[in-house]
């Protein structure tokens, strides 16, 4: 199975996660109730400035008016206005109030402004001239005649004036006259605070007196336009507080109408500049969960190296074991569940080896994965049958050490044969070997089992010369082996009890294997097999039939394998042999393919063994004494 979710990815998203949670959530938690708390002072701040603003505008506005009401009062108790004692007071007036320019009177039945008092120094110093009040007051008759009725206006007069901040304030007098006083913005301004809070100036009509941009002011620019503004001039109470959006920014805004003029006292602050420490504070935070974020990635990688390295060995190793490969070596010196997984699967991996030496390694391989059949299934099988030549008197002159070693030595070869053709051992007789193909598992078709059978045998009459080699005397004596092959229908399965079971095929074809192999000694053979395995191998094989036995009342040939023909299965077999432990090749060169024997004469000669009467050779006997002993 290939591995899709990794430990070191899982633990990666899980701080990650709890990470950019805990972020969300300081951030949030932040701006809730630290930003409420700045919001709530920032707005307490904001109304205080603009109170504060409103009472300097309307103390600066009255002092105007009262200084300005004084000295025309004053004026008036000489009688006549063009007086030299007029003059020197309106002079008077002007040197105590330089930011007064002019002031311009105007009776109930007059249809224009007399009296022009202006302030020569002013004009002269800021190169004004009278046309230019002129001009102003021609352009603005209409408003300013309105303070005839009651009202107070104030108008921007400095477009008239050279971009010179200055404004227009027109308000009635006693009966029905009214006055006209030009003054500089500064007398207002000057007690205005520059801070982070904006405060500006507007009249009822929206027209801009007093801005911290003075380009809005020079081109007497109106701002009616502005949301907040609409409001302000709109609603009927004197002070009026909202957040609004304007040009692509958020402000807070509070705004007030003064009782005396028909001017609005606007403040304003941006929200930017309310929130700009909790949003510094947030990006610290941001930036410092990033950096633990990141240790903390790096450590839990690190971390979870140590786990899942481990855990990848003990997959790799589970792997091996699911293929079939038992034969593990793992250690390790970790004291956690690791370290105790890993001591584990190794004594399974122990347990199995010694599971799959007992059995089968395919056997083995099979009943893990639980497609070993319990009960007993047909299958067309070749079976295989060996057994070394007089083995009793050989064992007779060894001990039981030397007798268990020499057959080690020689089960080491004959088994590897067996497990390269893919087939299975049924069991250990002794000396003899039991094996099957195609009971376990099928090449593809009886024809493919059969010829592996066969070529197992002549494999192991390869690797049994190969065995004899350098070999002689009592304690190491030359053997021969004989083999017998049958294929028939068996029936193949587990067999025994809850404590003991084997896998194993039964049926007259297993029992005719058996028997074939009794008749090499007589027929000075080493391979015999039945004419049902012939007929399907008869096109690879060298074989010479031998004779006819009967079995179940039916005649049945024996054949005797002299070699494998030239060709892809010849081939296979010595790409087996290579295989095979402590094999000579140009000694199995010489038993199996071109350089092998040609007919049953050569191969006798190849053996060492002599040609036998065949006259003399009562098949029934051997057939009663194989009943007999069954």
């Amino acid at each position: 199975m290939k591995v899709t979710q990794r430990i070191g990815t899982k633990l990666i998203i899980i701080i990650t996660i709890i990470s950019f949670l805990s972020l969300g959530l300081i951030t949030f938690f932040v701006a809730l109730f630290v930003g409420s708390d700045v919001e709530k002072t920032a707005r307490a701040n904001l109304r205080i400035v603009n109170n504060m603003s409103s009472l300097a505008t309307e103390d600066s506005l009255l002092s105007i008016k009262s200084g300005c009401m004084l000295m025309l009062k004053s004026i008036s108790s000489y009688g006549d206005e063009n007086s030299a004692q007029a003059a020197n007071l309106a002079g008077l007036y002007f040197s105590q109030n330089p930011d007064m320019v002019a002031v311009l009177k105007r009776g109930e039945t007059e249809d224009f402004f007399s009296g022009h008092m202006i302030n020569s120094s002013f004009f002269s110093s800021n190169a004004l001239s009278e046309a230019m009040l002129n001009e102003f007051v021609e352009a603005h008759f209409k408003i300013l005649n309105r303070a005839l009725i009651g009202e107070t206006i104030i108008i921007n007069a400095s477009p008239f004036f050279n971009g010179i901040p200055l404004l227009a304030m027109s308000f009635p007098l006693q009966g029905f006259e009214s006055v006209m006083v030009l003054f500089a913005s500064g007398a207002i301004t000057d007690s205005f605070d520059t801070g982070t809070i904006s405060t500006s100036v507007i009249n009822y009509f929206g027209d801009v007196l007093i801005h911290p941009d003075q380009e809005l002011i020079n081109a007497g620019a109106n701002i009616t336009q502005n949301p907040f503004v609409q409001e302000s001039i709109a609603i009927p109470t004197a002070t009026f507080e909202k957040r609004f959006r304007y040009e692509s920014g958020s402000f807070f805004g509070v705004s007030q109408k003064l009782s005396n003029a028909n001017i609005i006292v606007i403040s304003l602050m941006d929200t930017d500049v309310i929130f700009e420490s909790i949003n510094l504070t947030t990006k610290r935070n941001i930036y410092f969960s990033l950096g633990v974020w990141f240790l903390a990635v790096l450590v839990f990688w690190f971390f979870s190296k140590t786990i899942s390295s481990p855990i990848e060995k003990l997959k790799a190793a589970m792997e091996r074991i699911s293929g079939g490969n038992y034969r593990l070596n793992l250690k390790s010196e970790n004291r956690d569940e690791t370290g105790i997984l890993t001591k584990s699967i190794q004594g399974m991996s122990n347990v199995l080896q010694n599971f799959e030496a007992f059995t089968n390694k395919r056997l083995a391989h099979l009943a893990m994965e639980g497609r070993l059949k319990t009960s007993g299934v047909p299958r067309n099988t070749t079976i295989f049958f060996s057994d070394i030549r007089s083995f009793t008197a050989i064992s007779e002159k060894l001990s039981p050490a030397e007798v268990v070693e020499f057959l080690n030595d020689y089960m080491e070869r004959m088994v590897a044969c067996v497990f390269l053709t893919g087939g299975a051992i049924d069991k250990f007789i002794g000396d003899a070997v039991m094996a099957h193909w195609g009971a376990v598992e099928s090449a593809g078709s009886a024809q493919a089992d059969a010829l592996r059978g066969v070529g197992t045998a002549l494999m192991m009459r390869a690797s049994l010369r190969c065995f004899n080699k350098g070999r002689g005397g009592a304690k190491k004596p030359v053997i021969d082996i004989g083999c017998g092959i049958n294929t028939g229908s068996v029936a193949a399965g587990q067999i025994g009890s809850d404590e003991r079971i084997v896998f194993t095929v039964i049926g007259k074809a297993v029992s005719l294997a058996d028997r074939t192999e009794t008749f090499n000694k007589q027929l000075c053979t080493d391979i015999l097999i039945t004419e049902h395995t012939y007929k399907l191998v008869a096109d690879h094989i060298i074989a010479e039939e031998m004779c006819a036995i009967t079995e179940n009342g039916e005649k049945v040939k024996i054949f005797a394998v002299v070699n494998m023909k030239a060709g892809v299965e010849a081939d296979r077999l010595f790409e087996y042999l290579k295989k095979v432990p402590k094999n000579d090749m140009k000694i199995c060169k010489k038993c199996i393919g071109p350089g092998g024997p040609k007919n049953i004469h050569a191969l006798r000669m190849l053996l060492g063994l002599p040609e036998p009467d065949l006259r003399n050779i009562n098949f029934d006997d051997e057939e009663k004494k194989y009943n007999a002993a069954s």
